[in-house]
């Protein structure tokens, strides 16, 4: 039986753009929250970012607005700004995602909403954080993992230079997963004092936190590429190395060298896998099964930092021609058959029709108002007593004459602002 999800009693107003702030509000609204979106008049950037598309609904705007609701209003207005009020008033969370300068230009900042409804939670996410000499400079997923090591320490390099994660936009995703936890925290907190809240984070906040142990500088403990930071860097750099072998040189620092041949991909007879043996027993045993010797093994002996690498580069050597012999499937049947953790590598585009993902509603097939069917990745949660039904993302202003109704405004009032442009909807 269908309750609604436990958010269900929640009410959000979504100022949200691109990835980070959606992806909080979608996040929201597959739990039940009542997600109201506020676009311009021209719709969230993110819905003309295809151009194989029907006006307006991008395949990435549907991928992260599911379940959400639509009202179109120009807050370059005074009036727009009134029904924005009006709304904010009745809510009981914001999130936003933009720069606070527009935020405050519009009227949707903390100080000026704050007023409006005293309860209110407001969460906001920029790109440097509130304080110091970047707060007010705009950000991107992209900017971000250059700023904060995440390029360098993927080591892949593209026409000499280092190249993103491309496969997520990942410090903006975990910004929405936070931005959704300060909702909830927020609202939490806000109904048992009665007081409304300011929770403030950003894409350098999770770029750290989703990279805290390499991060983690303990005195006495250095890491490896801790050392390598201190004592070769800058030295490098004056000596006009090229920035790829500087790359090389910082890469063979990181991670743990006593594991690095255990958990990684490895290229088959017919294509790649990747080994998941984090565990010594599962390190041991498939060290057994391919009647190869891991002198790391013996724990009686030390090896220097220098001795470790030529061990692990041999050993590395001797996996990767082994698993050249098989096939990929041959490969997973044999080592599935001894409790080795493995899987064939695979393509993303491939998981929409993954019957492992869509057992568990991991990817959903809803239909669109343009007349589409959407297949996407699903809610994160499955709950116990029931989830909300689900919709595909909103049209451009598709709810903004149901959520003004809903408000108290009557269907004159309503008119004369369709009238007058000062909010609008899809036709």
């Amino acid at each position: 039986m269908t309750l609604g999800g436990p958010l269900s009693d929640i009410v959000v107003i979504e100022f949200g753009n691109f990835v980070a702030g959606p992806t909080s509000g979608q996040l929201l609204t597959d739990l039940g929250a009542n997600v109201i979106k506020i676009e311009p008049p021209v719709g969230e950037p993110w819905r003309h970012s295809s151009d194989s598309s029907p006006k307006g609904e991008s395949r990435l705007f549907i991928a992260l607005n599911r379940g959400k609701k639509s009202v179109c209003i120009d807050l370059k207005t005074p009036e727009g700004q009134k029904v924005c009020h009006d709304i904010v008033a009745k809510a009981d969370a914001v999130i936003s995602n933009n720069r606070t300068a527009t935020s405050e230009k519009l009227k949707y900042d903390w100080k000026t909403l704050s007023k409006i409804n005293p309860k209110l939670v407001y969460v906001e996410s920029t790109a440097y954080g509130p304080k110091g000499k970047k707060a007010a400079e705009p950000g991107f997923d992209l900017i971000m993992q250059a700023y904060t090591g995440i390029m360098s320490t993927e080591n892949k390099i593209y026409h000499g230079a280092p190249s993103a994660v491309r496969s997520s936009s990942y410090i903006d995703y975990s910004t929405g997963y936070a931005m959704a936890l300060g909702v909830v925290s927020g609202v939490l907190q806000a109904r048992s004092t009665g007081k409304g809240v300011l929770l403030q984070t950003s894409l350098l906040a999770q770029a750290l936190s989703m990279q805290a142990m390499q991060v983690v500088n303990v005195e006495k403990d250095l890491s490896p590429s801790q050392k390598w930071i201190n004592d070769k860097k800058e030295d490098l750099f004056q000596k006009g190395i090229p920035y790829e072998d500087i790359q090389e040189d910082y890469s063979i620092q990181g991670g743990a060298p006593q594991i690095a041949q255990y958990y990684r991909a490895y290229k088959t007879k017919n294509g790649a896998l990747a080994l998941g043996c984090l565990a010594m027993h599962a390190r041991k045993r498939i060290a057994s099964l391919f009647n190869l010797e891991d002198a790391r093994f013996d724990q009686q002996k030390k090896f220097s930092p220098k001795e470790m690498l030529k061990i692990g580069k041999d050993f590395e050597k001797k996996m990767e021609n082994k698993f050249l012999e098989k096939n990929t499937n041959d490969w997973i049947e044999y080592l599935r058959s001894h409790d080795i953790p493995c899987e064939p590598m695979q393509f993303t585009e491939e998981l929409v029709d993954n019957k492992q993902a869509i057992e568990n509603n991991y990817v959903v097939e809803l239909d669109h108002k343009t007349g589409s069917k959407v297949r996407s990745s699903g809610p994160i949660f499955n709950v116990s007593t029931g989830n909300p039904e689900l919709r595909s993302a909103p049209l451009l202003g598709e709810n903004t004459e149901e959520v003004l109704l809903n408000i108290g405004y009557d269907e004159k009032q309503i008119k004369s602002l369709f009238d007058k442009n000062f909010i609008g909807k899809n036709l």
